[in-house]
């Protein structure tokens, strides 16, 4: 119709339902990845507990999944004398985000972990164990002190006040960043997996904006679809490839930073 503006989103824009700000979509997504890292997890334990010997694919993934955790992320972050403590937290955090990042790649699923809901209730969990471990080791007095850097500049009335001010000023910016460091979990991983989905689906959009009559480019010509579509299809399936690599990476990126974080409360450098 002419005069009518056409809005290239508007058909793939969901208007479904959401409980709380979250789309029930990502909800049950979420509920089916729980549920998968769960009965992962008491399976392996039961097969563990038997003494036998690994057999079958199955049980050398999810095995291989827990010792890697155990080896390159909570003994090099936490320490090897406290590791173990922390190690069915940080594998049931590593499973459940890389299995969240991995649904996402399932055709009109999407990855719970592209809602910025999701990654802030897991930094807010991960924040909850940080500091309680410090807690739960210093005390709350020695706790809060451990946040306190050690200034001490020598000379007169001026120098000591002057470190001192450096010293308060220090003191301040480490109780943030106890608050911030949660912060970059959460926006770290949201910011990731929504790239990554938004580049794959601008890619494949190219298809419909030569195609669509609703709303084809001014200068898109009829020949022109036979060109864009074999491109953005071998695109996709290689950044696709790609985007397998960062489900893993991100999860790991996830929890070697709460594993580090962990263990600066429980072991502060000054």
């Amino acid at each position: 119709m002419a005069g009518k503006k056409i809005d290239p989103f508007e058909h793939v824009v969901d208007h479904g339902l959401e409980i709380g700000g979250l789309h029930l979509k990502f909800i049950l997504l979420m509920t089916v990845c729980a549920i998968g890292v769960g009965w992962a997890l008491v399976w392996l334990g039961r097969k563990m507990k038997s003494g036998d010997p690994p057999t079958g694919k199955l049980w050398n993934l999810i095995e291989s999944l827990l010792f890697f955790v155990r080896d390159k992320i909570a003994r090099p972050g936490i320490g090897e004398h406290d590791a173990d403590k922390y190690l069915p937290y940080l594998t049931t955090l590593f499973l459940f985000i890389f299995s969240m990042n991995l649904i996402g790649m399932i055709p009109f699923l999407g990855s719970p972990t592209a809602a910025v809901a999701v990654t802030i209730a897991l930094a807010i969990v991960s924040f909850g164990v940080i500091h309680v471990s410090g807690l739960n080791d210093h005390g709350l007095g020695g706790y809060l002190k451990t946040f306190i850097p050690h200034v001490e500049l020598e000379g007169g009335f001026l120098m000591k006040a002057l470190g001192l001010g450096i010293k308060f000023g220090m003191a301040i910016l480490e109780y943030a960043t106890a608050f911030i460091r949660a912060g970059v979990l959460a926006v770290r991983l949201f910011a990731n997996m929504l790239a990554g989905h938004t580049v794959l689906f601008m890619i494949l959009f190219f298809i419909a904006l030569v195609d669509n009559p609703d709303y084809k480019l001014p200068v898109a010509q009829d020949w022109m679809f036979f060109g864009v579509t074999p491109f953005s299809v071998v695109l996709v399936t290689a950044l696709s490839l790609l985007e397998l690599f960062i489900a893993g990476l991100q999860a790991f990126i996830f929890t070697f930073l709460t594993s580090v974080y962990i263990g600066l409360a429980k072991h502060p450098p000054h």
